[in-house]
C-alpha cells in the first residue's frame, strides 16, 4: 500500500483553510466570563478576549503560511503514511475502492489535524495581540466619549453593509456567515466603532495640525517612478576650480558664501556672477527634477521659491543653485490630489500613533 501527499492539495480547499470555532484552550486556566483587565477602571472581559482570538484566527496570514509550511516539510509524506496506516488497520477497506475513498478522507483529517496544531502554536501570540488590541480600543473610545463624538450604530451599519455587499451578502447573512466561522459580528461591530471614533478623535484634537506643503507635494510626484509632474525654472552660478587643486576649491567655498550673503532674489544672479574672475551664470530655465542628479535633485525640490542653495561642489566647481519659479502639469492634478491625500494620511497616522501612545502611558492598567 503506497501513501503519499500527491492529492493533498484537494484536501486545501478554501473551506479547508478557514479555521474552524475556537475553544477554550487548555493553556487558560480562567473562565472566560473573568475580568481579564481593567482600563481606567473599565473591565475587559475572558469572553471578549476569546471572540478577537477567535475573529483572528479566521483565515489568519500567520496560520496558514505556518500550515503550508508543515505541508511542504520533506518529513510529511512519511508521517502521513504513519498516519493513515495507524487508521486503516484498525479498521481495513475491504475493496481497492474503499481503500481509495478512505485514504483521500484521511487526507483531509490530517490537514485538519496539522492545522489544529499550528492554531495551538499560534494561539498564545493571538491571545496577547487581542488584550493588546482591546487595551487601545478601550482608550480610543474613552477618548471619544470625552469628546461626545461616539461614531452612531447606522454608521457602523453602513461599513458592515459594504462588507456584506462585497461578499454578496445581506448584514444578517453575513452576520451568520461569521457565526459560522467561529466569532461573532458584534466584535466587528466594536473594532468598527472604536476606528471610526478614533479617526473623529484625531481630526477634532489634531487636524489643524496637518499640513502638507506644495514641496513635500512636488517631492513625492517627482520622485516616484515613472510620474514626471514639476517643472523647477533653475538658475545657477558656477565658480570654476582647477582639477585637484583643494587650495583654491577652498577659497572658492568662501566666495561661494560671500555670494550667498548678497543674494536678494534670481534677478540679482547674474550680476553677482559677473563681480568674481571665472565664475559663470547659467539659467537652465524649466527642468524636470529627473534629468537632475542627486543630491541637487533633492535639495532643489525641498527649497522654497526664490532660495539660494548652500554652495555644493560640482564636476565643474563649486555650485550655486536656486529655485526660480514652480510649474505644475496640469495633467498632473489627478496624481497630485493623490500623492497629497497619501501625505495627509501618514501625518494622521503619526499623530494618532503618538497620541494613543501618550493615553496609554497616562492611563490606569490593571491585569487580573
Amino acid at each position: 500500500m503506497r501513501f503519499t501527499l500527491s492529492g493533498l492539495a484537494l484536501a486545501l480547499t478554501a473551506s479547508a483553510m478557514l479555521v474552524a470555532p475556537v475553544a477554550m484552550a487548555k493553556g487558560d486556566d480562567r473562565p472566560v466570563q473573568s475580568i481579564v483587565a481593567l482600563v481606567n477602571d473599565e473591565p475587559i472581559t475572558g469572553y471578549e478576549v476569546e471572540q478577537r482570538v477567535a475573529l483572528a484566527m479566521l483565515g489568519a496570514p500567520e496560520v496558514q503560511k505556518k500550515l503550508q509550511a508543515k505541508l511542504k516539510s520533506s518529513s510529511m509524506n512519511e508521517q502521513f503514511k504513519a498516519f493513515a496506516i495507524k487508521r486503516l488497520q484498525a479498521n481495513p477497506p475491504k475493496s481497492e475502492e474503499e481503500q481509495q475513498a478512505r485514504v483521500r478522507q484521511l487526507q483531509g483529517e490530517f490537514v485538519e489535524s496539522l492545522k489544529r496544531q499550528v492554531e495551538r502554536e499560534y494561539r498564545p501570540s493571538a491571545r496577547q495581540a487581542a488584550i493588546d488590541e482591546l487595551i487601545e480600543e478601550r482608550l480610543k473610545l474613552q477618548e471619544a466619549k470625552k469628546l461626545a463624538i461616539v461614531t452612531s450604530d447606522d454608521d457602523v451599519n453602513r461599513i458592515l453593509a459594504g462588507m456584506a455587499e462585497r461578499n454578496k451578502m445581506t448584514i444578517d447573512q453575513f452576520g451568520d456567515h461569521v457565526a459560522k466561522m467561529g466569532s461573532n459580528i458584534t466584535v466587528m461591530r466594536e473594532r468598527i466603532r472604536a476606528s471610526l471614533s478614533w479617526s473623529d478623535v484625531i481630526r477634532r484634537k489634531f487636524g489643524h495640525q496637518i499640513t502638507v506643503t506644495s514641496r513635500e507635494v512636488d517631492r513625492m510626484v517627482a520622485t516616484t517612478e515613472g510620474q514626471d509632474d514639476v517643472e523647477l525654472r533653475i538658475h545657477r552660478i558656477l565658480l570654476t576650480v582647477p582639477a585637484n587643486d583643494q587650495k583654491r576649491l577652498a577659497q572658492r567655498l568662501g566666495e561661494a558664501e560671500t555670494l550667498r550673503a548678497r543674494f536678494t532674489d534670481c534677478k540679482s544672479m547674474e550680476t553677482m556672477a559677473r563681480g568674481i574672475p571665472g565664475t559663470r551664470f547659467d539659467s537652465l530655465g524649466d527642468r524636470r527634477p529627473s534629468s537632475l542628479p542627486e543630491p541637487t535633485r533633492s535639495l532643489l525640490l525641498n527649497a522654497h521659491e526664490g532660495e539660494l542653495l548652500p554652495a555644493t561642489i560640482g564636476e565643474g566647481g563649486v555650485e550655486l543653485w536656486a529655485v526660480c519659479g514652480r510649474k505644475v502639469i496640469k495633467a498632473s492634478e489627478t496624481k497630485r490630489e493623490t500623492a497629497q491625500n497619501e501625505l495627509r494620511q501618514k501625518e494622521f497616522e503619526i499623530l494618532s500613533r503618538k497620541h494613543l501612545k501618550d493615553l496609554r502611558t497616562d492611563a490606569h492598567i490593571e491585569f487580573r
